[in-house]
């Protein structure tokens, strides 16, 4: 048997102190939880476990992550708000990539569609 250390802190992401392009967490969507303030979402990476809060740009891509999807999460910096009831605040923008090879509905198969009426008969 072979065993592996687990455990360890969970790594939370202050975006204030993020830069643009900064890459925020690359490893596998564990899971998504009800935290202080919002909804916080949990990844597993090189670096251990890192935590990510909720973010309304955030909250918008992970709509499209399944838990076991491997992510790569990169800050985008700020814009601001042009209307709505957060109109003149500062919001945070994120870029989102999905390890593509691990999802085998993105998988295609080549075919080749090319044929003559005659070929069926």
């Amino acid at each position: 048997m072979a065993f592996e250390k687990i455990g360890g802190v969970k790594k939370y992401i202050k975006y204030a102190e993020c830069e643009k392009g900064d890459v925020l967490v690359e490893g596998t969507f564990l899971k998504d939880f009800q935290g202080k303030y919002g909804v916080q979402y949990e990844f597993n990476g090189k670096d251990g476990i890192t935590v990510l809060n909720s973010s309304g740009h955030l909250n918008y891509l992970m709509d499209f992550v399944n838990e076991g999807d491997k992510v790569k999460i990169v800050y985008d910096g700020t814009v601001e708000m042009t209307k709505g009831p957060m109109k003149g605040k500062m919001a945070h923008q994120f870029e989102l990539y999905r390890d593509s090879s691990s999802d085998p509905e993105a998988e295609t198969e080549e075919v080749d569609d090319a044929f003559e009426l005659n070929d069926l008969m």
